[in-house]
């Protein structure tokens, strides 16, 4: 079941990335940066690594350390570093909440079929109207929609318990939802009938101002100051990459990220 573990963004993302021509030609060559970087950063660390040369430009990702972000690899399969770093910036300045309405979101609609559309759905959270259920008496989500209703609409609720009518919470969840045009989830609802996100609202390259400006702004004012990490802690991270890019060089891709 997808969206039982929460990831954490707030202290980025640890990707392997790697190069296609190099790939191509038989090597896999790969190394690991926790994201978001800077643009001259990021450029620099693909250049110090050999990740990019003139003959070799197009990068890609080949894994990552904790997980892939809402689990769901085939957004990623023809991401490259630049655009992982735009999404990372996004995903360090989100609201978890809203976070926890794209992962629900993806799981009960449309994938996104690639990260430019993912970004432009992380943009705009606020266009989805979900609901939580306060109370979870039912077995199913048509039942929990039903107790829902009921509780929304006590006078309803009245007259069906004053006439005596055995209820059938299922079925009258599973109606209702079709009546008021939301869309079930474990956890409670979405509201069909409002405005939905377009994942085709922006560009890459709007995305890439939009993101980046935000972020450079929110980073000089020193909302992303980290704490001092301490050796051990450091030491224990690059053993942590270090062995998990030993696996993967041993079980290529292991999210199948990599579609080729």
């Amino acid at each position: 079941m997808k969206g039982i573990f929460k990831m954490d963004y707030s202290n980025g993302i640890t990707v392997f990335i790697g190069n296609e021509g190099f790939y191509a030609e038989g090597e896999l060559r790969d190394r690991a940066i926790t994201l978001p970087v800077s643009g001259s950063e990021l450029q620099g660390f693909l250049e110090g690594n050999g990740l990019v040369t003139p003959m070799h430009e197009e990068t890609y990702i080949a894994d990552f350390l904790d997980g892939v972000p809402f689990d769901h690899p085939e957004i990623f399969a023809h991401a490259t570093a630049e655009q992982m770093n735009i999404l990372a910036q996004q995903l360090k300045m989100a609201d978890p909440d809203d976070l926890d309405k794209v992962e629900e979101w993806i799981d009960s609609f449309h994938t996104p079929k690639n990260i430019t559309q993912l970004m432009n759905l992380i943009e705009q959270a606020d266009l989805i109207e979900k609901v939580d259920f306060e109370y979870k008496d039912g077995d199913t989500p048509e039942e929990n929609y039903a107790f829902y209703v009921l509780d929304e609409n006590p006078k309803l609720k009245e007259s069906i318990e004053a006439a005596g009518i055995a209820i059938d919470y299922k079925r009258t969840g599973y109606d209702r939802s079709i009546i008021d045009e939301v869309t079930l989830t474990d956890s409670g609802f979405f509201v069909d009938s409002g405005e939905a996100p377009n994942l085709n609202m922006y560009s890459l390259d709007e995305l890439k101002e939009l993101i980046g400006e935000e972020y450079d702004r929110q980073n000089d004012k020193g909302f992303f100051e980290e704490e001092q990490v301490g050796l051990s802690d450091l030491m224990g991270t690059l053993r942590d990459a270090a062995e998990h890019k030993h696996d993967t060089r041993d079980n290529t891709h292991s999210h199948d990220i990599d579609a080729r």
